[in-house]
């Protein structure tokens, strides 16, 4: 059986995905660093215009998001909700001065950490 997964923790989740900070997000949406962090805790739900832009830019339908608010989208415990990197990515992120680091396999996924490189 699943848990039911919040929107708060569905944006951080998306926007972490999406290789951006709360700052980064806030500045694409117009709106403040803790209007994301209210909505990623839970203390609050974009306004339907917010919920739109934040939809496009995270990549995901309305449908999906309302589906959350509704509380009808469930994930298994075990079910990974970190980013698929693939090599291509991997090569891309390291061409613009990224530093990807990819310590050893667990449990058959690759944990991938990225720190931009000192110049």
């Amino acid at each position: 059986m699943g848990v039911k997964i919040s929107l708060g923790r569905f944006i951080s989740t998306r926007r972490k995905q999406k290789f951006m900070t709360q700052e980064e997000l806030a500045n694409k949406m117009h709106v403040s660093k803790s209007a994301i962090a209210k909505w990623e805790t839970d203390g609050g739900v974009p306004d339907r215009d917010n919920l739109y832009r934040l939809a496009e830019i995270i990549g995901v339908s309305v449908d999906s998001m309302h589906q959350i608010i509704a509380g009808n989208v469930c994930v298994n415990e075990e079910q990974s909700v970190k980013p698929n990197i693939t090599q291509d990515v991997i090569q891309l992120l390291e061409s613009y001065g990224y530093l990807v680091v990819r310590p050893e396999e667990n449990e058959g996924n690759i944990v991938v950490e990225i720190k931009e490189e000192e110049r």
